[in-house]
Order: C-alpha cells, then structure tokens, then sequence
C-alpha cells in the first residue's frame, strides 16, 4: 500500500512569507496609532491651557465688573461684592481665587509683570485698584491682561 498522497497543506515557504506581511501590516498601524495618539494628546493639552485662560479671563472680567469695591493686598487682591468677599492670590507659578471662603480655583499660569494700579498711580496694599495688568504664558508665547474697573461715585464716596 502506497501512502503517495499529498496532504492539502501550507508550505513552510508560504507561512514564513504571510506572516512578514503580518507583522509588517501591524507595524505599520502601531505606527500610525502612536502618531495620531501622540497629536491627539498634544492637541488636548493644548486646548487645556486655552480653556484655563479664557476661564480665568471670563471671570475676572466678571468679578471686576460685580465688585463695588478692589482693595490691593500683599500678595494679590480683594474684590468686594454683594455677596461678600473674593480674593485673588497672584504667585509667579499660578494664580488662585478664594470666591467667598466656599470655592477656591487654582489656575496653573504664571504671573509675570503684575501691576495694580488706582488712576494711573501704582497701588500699595490697602489702596483701592482700578486697573490690573499682567501677562501669563501660554505655548511659550506671552499674553498681556488687563482689566479695569469703572467706579461710579457712589462707590468711590463709600
């Protein structure tokens, strides 16, 4: 009895090949996850710092504009408003908001060139404010604030 007959089969020849073209095939889309994976993140850390900033300008600008009364401290400002206190702590490596000793925002930005000024006059601790101005970093890049409180007489009489 002949056992001649041939096996229908893969070669160790055709294996070897499909699996190159398999492994090339997956290198190929590890690569190009890590790209799009890698852009992706970037671009996530970038929107990050770009909502920090318009919040914090958001709600200075509101709390500026709510305040009866800015008083300039040692290490930042307090805003006077109907509803109490809010305070602003200005540090070189971030800047924090106490809003009526409930809520405290931590915004991670640097404060360079802060000026607090009354009438064009630079402010002291204890002296009322009109004017703040200051630039932070965002992408390398320096972005000058500034906000200014228009008091109307009432307030100024108070």
């Amino acid at each position: 009895m002949k056992l001649n007959k041939k096996l229908p089969a893969f070669t160790i020849m055709e294996v070897t090949i499909s699996m190159l073209v398999a492994g090339i095939a997956i290198a190929i889309a590890f690569t190009a996850f890590r790209i799009v994976s890698g852009s992706y993140s970037g671009f996530t850390k970038k929107q990050e710092k770009v909502a920090a900033l318009t919040t914090l300008d958001k709600v200075l600008k509101q709390d500026f504009l709510k305040a009866d009364s800015i008083v300039r401290t040692e290490d930042g400002l307090v805003l006077k408003v109907k509803e109490g206190l809010i305070t602003y702590q200005f540090d070189d490596q971030y800047l924090v908001r106490d809003q009526l000793s409930l809520r405290q925002d931590t915004f991670k930005m640097p404060v360079h060139e802060l000026v607090l000024s009354f009438e064009k006059r630079v402010s002291e601790a204890g002296d009322r404010v009109d004017q703040l101005s200051f630039k932070t970093e965002a992408d390398g890049d320096l972005i000058p604030l500034q906000y200014q409180k228009i008091y109307s007489a009432k307030d100024l009489f108070q």
